[in-house]
């Protein structure tokens, strides 16, 4: 990490710092503590606020460099503007340190820190031999996670990008859904959705293969089941090293599709696609049948949340258990409480995220919603000084 130098950007106060090869510019109200780690979209640092709260400030990467990732970028500030929920990481601020919209590169983003990764709990566990998360942990988290699921699904929206890393938890098990780089709204018509979201150990077979056109907030579900077998197992549940050897593992367990569903294939999938599948659509000219959960997974899981998982790992979406299904599950039934599962007060707007744009448009728009956001913040600090100082003398 190198030394620290001061600037004013627009009226704000920052220092830069490098940490992991990566600049940043930090507001001066706030003080570096850790480096948390990186992805495909961004690096993230964790850093204490004016008043001792921890908070997470997310750099994003060349958000610009097409008009794809722009709308990435700008779908993810919008929602997590939009989100409340208690299992759903928590919009604080986000600023740039650039003079105006024609140069702006450095975006950031500042949340809630909401613990370490489950990931990197794993990661611990695999490593250390040592039990970190016991039966009474995973149920607890797997509810958790469904719980924000419904939140999301009921406002149209779908995560598509579930897997450990992307859920922080605390020393009380407390679970925070992160990430939003990769959500969309999504209509119950919407036909043009992309298939090379979420990463592929934790996609449903409707993503990476047949529906890739017209998949829905389901495929989140897929992704529970993945996460709940990994957390039981320790180890990833389909851990394919192509699509083809992702399909060969889901197929193992989940057997062939069925005529039902084979139809919908043909209807609805591309010749690529379908190219894909039938190489391993037969083993000995025969259709591989499902295997029973109860004998793959006992003794390591509970029949309990075997049967969920059975419910869950199903390869037509129509047949898939759904959220609300899911809370309500026997495995469940400790923290089922549906008035305690919110949802929110109406389906988030599509229609702006969603417009097409060129690069300066999203540049010029993106720096808008930025500005918005410097100016609520100013007007907060302004009552808080306000209501410390009533009546300046």
């Amino acid at each position: 990490m190198s030394g620290h130098t001061s600037f004013i950007s627009n009226g704000r106060s920052f220092y830069s710092m490098n940490c992991n090869t990566v600049e940043y510019a930090i507001p001066s109200e706030f003080q570096f503590v850790e480096y948390l780690g990186g992805g495909s979209y961004g690096n993230v640092i964790r850093v204490t606020g004016p008043n001792g709260e921890e908070l997470a400030v997310k750099k994003l990467y060349d958000s610009f460099r097409n008009p794809v990732l722009a709308k990435r970028v700008y779908r993810e500030l919008k929602l997590l503007q939009l989100i409340s929920h208690e299992n759903i990481i928590r919009f604080v601020d986000m600023y740039t340190p650039d003079l105006d919209s024609q140069c702006l590169k450095n975006i950031y983003i500042v949340t809630e820190y909401a613990g370490v990764s489950l990931k990197s709990v794993l990661d611990r566990q695999r490593q250390t031999g040592c039990k970190l998360i016991n039966f009474d942990h995973i149920k607890y988290i797997i509810y958790q996670l469904l719980r924000a699921l419904k939140y999301l699904h009921s406002a149209n929206v779908i995560h598509r990008d579930l897997k450990p890393s992307n859920l922080a938890i605390t020393e009380d098990c407390d679970l925070t859904v992160l990430d939003f780089g990769l959500a969309r709204t999504v209509s119950a018509n919407e036909v043009n959705l992309t298939s090379y979201v979420i990463s592929r150990w934790y996609r449903s077979p409707e993503v990476i293969y047949w529906h890739n056109v017209s998949y829905n907030s389901k495929a989140d579900v897929w992704s529970v089941g993945c996460i709940l077998a990994e957390l039981f197992t320790g180890k990833v549940l389909f851990r394919g090293s192509d699509e083809m050897d992702q399909y060969r593992l889901i197929v193992d367990l989940c057997g062939s599709p069925d005529e039902e569903l084979m139809q919908k294939i043909e209807e609805q999938s591309s010749p690529a696609k379908k190219t894909v599948m039938s190489k391993y659509e037969k083993l000995d000219g025969l259709l591989v049948q499902r295997k029973n959960f109860i004998t793959a997974f006992a003794p390591t899981i509970p029949n309990d949340a075997i049967d969920l998982l059975d419910k869950i790992l199903v390869l037509d979406s129509d047949r898939r258990i759904s959220v609300e299904e899911a809370l309500q599950h026997p495995y469940l039934k400790e923290y089922s409480m549906p008035s305690e599962e919110p949802t929110a007060d109406q389906p988030f707007n599509i229609e702006e995220y969603d417009a097409r744009h060129n690069i300066h448009d999203w540049e010029s728009i993106v720096w808008n919603d930025i500005q918005a956001c410097n100016k609520r913040r100013s007007e907060a600090q302004q009552a808080t000084a306000l209501a410390y100082d009533p009546m300046p003398s």
